[in-house]
């Protein structure tokens, strides 16, 4: 049977490997080490063991998970000629070691039949917390340097990391450091840990890539340290925590659901207001005050143990996966499909019929808003118009059967037809793709543009416009439309 065996070099010299980690590379024929780059190889290879490095794919390879990937592939290749073979790593082989990873995921979709063993060893992180003299219990965070940048750091735990291959490496990382920690804060670079010629330096952050001993064997620590950092959510709700609490705001301690239900939607129009004006830096501003909205009404929430912030999030992460069958399921090769979309939601809420989601649509809805959504809900089944322009048609039969109501004088009739009318416009305007709000939104403002020029007209005349004939008026408003 194909048998692979991963094993761990451990963190330096040959003394730091296991015996049978030893024994097993001293009796294998075909043995291969990720890196040649490490104590134990030197040592290794005195001894009279003959192995093979990939080294050369670092030189060839655009980037290390293609070196990773092509290791693996290498692996498998070579598994199939001689049935069994070593691959060694530097420290222990499930420790920061994407090539094992990407190996054994290669490994768990191909159709051979290859057998695993994992020998494990001392890792990095063992020789680490020696030089270092830390314990880990109290909170440690390993990363990688070669992907920090996909990372969430926690400043109030103790971070390690490895991989600082080079000043590169460490300008990268320490330009992504201090969006989490001061420029001065200090930390430790410990190159070649657990070896002979060991050195720890202690250094401010911006000093990270001045160091002169970066090597291959060079990892990072931070200590553990609350930042208060202003872009932190964690910083935002700590804030509202206070306002909230006994020696905080008397205005923030009163407020309720329904006492902040009206800043709700006022937030939310000054965002779109931002949005309309194309101004990113109120569009900033303006979203921060509708985010503050969120976490109040949240805090409120958590001190009446009905749910907090970290509720609102799993929430809408959940329902996000779940509407998206189409990227993080099985279905990832389809296209998004509307109709799927509204079934999702029906079985969400736990819907029976199409109706079941008119009658839930929010009361406080623009009654413009409430009136599109029901339309598109009866367009599920396909209950709608083809064509705008076959709707319009029924536009000119609302507006005659509301003339009709307005001749007889019947109030409840002309309510009910003044309705049946606006429906139908906005039914047109919503199988055109017009906004409602917009387009009567733009039509107000020229209205009032229109309406100044007027103005104008009559003060250049020397005649008050309460003054002025209808036909004079209409005079003006035609010259001021002229001018658009």
């Amino acid at each position: 049977m194909k048998k692979i065996t991963i094993a761990g070099l451990g963190p330096g010299e040959l003394k730091s490997m296991t015996l049978e980690t030893y024994g097993v590379i001293k009796s294998s024929k075909s043995i291969f080490l990720r890196t040649g780059m490490h104590p134990a190889a030197d040592e290794l290879e005195k001894e009279g063991i003959r192995f093979e490095t990939f080294d050369y794919l670092y030189e060839e390879s655009g980037s290390f998970e293609d070196v990773y990937s092509k290791i693996a592939c290498k692996l498998v290749e070579e598994v199939r000629k001689c049935g069994q073979l070593v691959y060694a790593v530097p420290g222990h082989p499930l420790f920061a070691e994407k090539s094992v990873e990407i190996l054994l995921e290669l490994l768990d979709n191909i159709q051979d039949n290859v057998e695993v063993e994992i020998l494990s060893a001392l890792s990095f992180v063992d020789s680490m917390i020696t030089s270092l003299r830390i314990d880990p219990v109290k909170g440690l965070q390993i990363m990688d340097a070669l992907s920090i940048d996909r990372q969430k750091i926690d400043t109030n735990t103790g971070i390690m990391i490895t991989q600082v291959y080079d000043r590169f490496v460490a300008s990268n990382l320490k330009i992504a450091l201090l969006d989490y920690y001061p420029e001065d804060k200090e930390v430790y670079l410990v190159h070649k840990s657990g070896i002979i010629g060991e050195e720890t330096e202690k250094l401010k952050l911006f000093e990270l890539d001045r160091s002169g001993l970066i090597s291959y064997l060079t990892s990072l620590y931070i200590p553990p340290e609350v930042v208060k950092r202003p872009g932190d959510l964690n910083t935002l709700l700590g804030i509202m925590e206070h306002l909230r609490g006994e020696e905080g705001c008397p205005w923030d301690r009163e407020q309720t659901f329904k006492s902040l239900r009206k800043y709700i939607v006022e937030e939310a129009y000054e965002v779109v207001d931002a949005i309309d004006k194309e101004n990113t830096d109120e569009i900033c501003e303006e979203l921060g005050d509708l985010l503050l909205q969120v976490v109040f009404l949240s805090q409120i929430a958590k001190e009446e143990y009905l749910f907090d912030m970290s509720d609102v999030i799993e929430a809408i992460s959940l329902k996000l996966i779940n509407r998206h069958p189409h990227v993080f399921e099985s279905e990832a090769s389809r296209e998004f499909s509307h109709a799927k979309w509204e079934s999702i939601k029906r079985e969400e809420k736990g819907y029976e019929n199409i109706s079941d989601q008119m009658d839930n649509i929010p009361r406080s809805f623009p009654v413009y808003l409430k009136a599109e959504k029901a339309q598109k809900k009866a367009g599920l089944v396909g209950f709608d118009w083809k064509d705008p322009l076959d709707a319009a048609d029924k536009v000119v039969e609302e507006l005659e059967e509301l003339k009709e109501a307005i001749r007889d004088g019947a109030r409840e009739e002309i309510i009910k037809e003044s309705g049946d009318l606006v429906f139908s416009v906005i039914n047109v305007l919503r199988l055109a793709k017009v906004d409602f709000e917009e387009a009567l939104k733009l039509t107000i403002d020229k209205f009032i543009s229109r309406f100044k020029k007027m103005e104008n007209y009559a003060r250049a005349e020397e005649i008050n416009m309460d003054k002025v004939s209808l036909d004079k008026l209409n005079e003006y408003w035609e010259k001021s439309k002229n001018e658009d």
